[in-house]
């Protein structure tokens, strides 16, 4: 009998973690498992669309939920019945959470159901130190909570570990990857200008405004300099704000959601982030395969993907003067910008596919699965 896998997530839209799940997906065999998807069924207009045509074409049932929402209120008890009956109903034997309202809620809802296997993988944390403390602590409380309602806990970086001391032995790293033989070759520029990218939400977590203060320092000692905004979110008014009040509209051009951005990466020379906190960073991978050096900020799990001056330079989150900085030394020193690309795009190649992170996750199923199925 095939194996009945369920993952849930909360947003109907192809960032970072629905990325991971549709690789996941995408590569368990049919003939083993049949595959379901769960989102929140907030619209997201086309983007909605697009989340839904790339799973369904990778062969996954996608299911919406009225009940489950991203932000914090009653509907989570509601949420937690919704998905408690949907367990009940289709007899999973594997559930898997991401990230973590889906996590909080689907693993104590999976749990109760009887679901032989309940994963979750920790993309992020809600209890960074950028939270005020009473939601911070309420925040981890929750997640402590939650990580008794599940087999295995799955970080993306190590550096997460050190909140999940209680679960030693249900923690496990698996880094994210990618599949790199989807992504075209790099074009050659002919452009003389160095250009600098940013692809992210820009959300508050991103710093896009740091990214844009960092952008104008540059400009003052690297004129010819040309910046690509690539991203929306609720920041996208006061990002173009900024670039009217400061007049640089000639070398900030501000890009809204693509579908594709694989364009925008073989264009460039430099990619450039801000996070104030960040668990992985798909787009560090996608920088390194077209060969970007990189320049962001050293929190989190980003030392764990982008290795300070051999692959970019990190500095400290919020201080635009030494992201400039890093950014200016690589507009001025073509080889170093050139050699740092190249090592990246070794890196992420070598470490970050899609091969070794799925591999991963099949283990971890299939061994949970022996365990606990032959009890039921």
């Amino acid at each position: 009998m095939k194996k009945r896998i369920l993952h849930i997530q909360v947003l109907p839209l192809m960032s970072g973690v629905q990325k991971i799940s549709l690789e996941i997906m995408r590569n368990l065999d049919e003939k083993e498992y049949e595959k379901y998807i769960l989102f929140s069924d907030t619209d997201t207009g086309e983007k909605k669309a697009v989340c839904t045509r790339l799973f369904t074409e990778a062969g996954v049932n996608v299911i919406f939920s009225e009940k489950l929402k991203r932000s914090i209120g009653l509907w989570d008890f509601k949420a937690l019945i919704e998905i408690y009956r949907l367990c009940k109903k289709q007899k999973f034997d594997i559930v898997h959470t991401n990230s973590t309202k889906p996590g909080i809620v689907g693993r104590i809802a999976a749990t109760m159901a009887g679901v032989p296997v309940v994963v979750h993988t920790v993309h992020g944390i809600a209890f960074h130190d950028f939270e005020k403390f009473p939601k911070r602590q309420f925040y981890c409380m929750c997640e402590m909570i939650a990580s008794f309602f599940c087999d295995s806990i799955v970080t993306v970086n190590k550096y997460y570990l050190k909140y999940f001391k209680l679960f030693k032995k249900k923690m496990s790293v698996i880094y994210n990857g990618l599949d790199f033989s989807l992504f075209p070759e790099k074009q050659v520029s002919t452009d003389d200008n160095v250009r600098v990218l940013f692809v992210g939400r820009l959300e508050f977590q991103k710093d896009p405004l740091t990214v844009l203060k960092t952008a104008k320092l540059v400009l003052e000692k690297c004129p010819d300099a040309v910046f690509t905004i690539v991203g929306d979110g609720t920041l996208y008014e006061p990002c173009r704000k900024f670039i009217e009040e400061n007049h640089l509209d000639d070398k900030i051009i501000l890009v809204k959601w693509q579908k594709n951005v694989a364009d925008f990466y073989s264009s460039h020379d430099i990619f450039l982030t801000a996070s104030l906190y960040e668990s992985f960073g798909l787009t560090f991978l996608e920088a390194g395969f077209y060969e970007l050096s990189v320049v962001t900020t050293n929190v989190e799990g980003i030392p764990e993907v982008v290795i300070d001056g051999e692959t970019g330079f990190l500095s400290n989150p919020a201080d635009a003067a030494a992201l400039a900085g890093n950014v200016v030394r690589l507009i001025e020193d073509k080889n170093l910008r050139e050699s740092m690309g190249r090592s990246g795009k070794k890196r992420v190649t070598e470490l970050f596919t899609e091969e070794k992170m799925v591999g991963k996750y099949k283990d971890l199923y299939e061994s949970l699965y022996e365990k606990k199925v032959p009890r039921r």
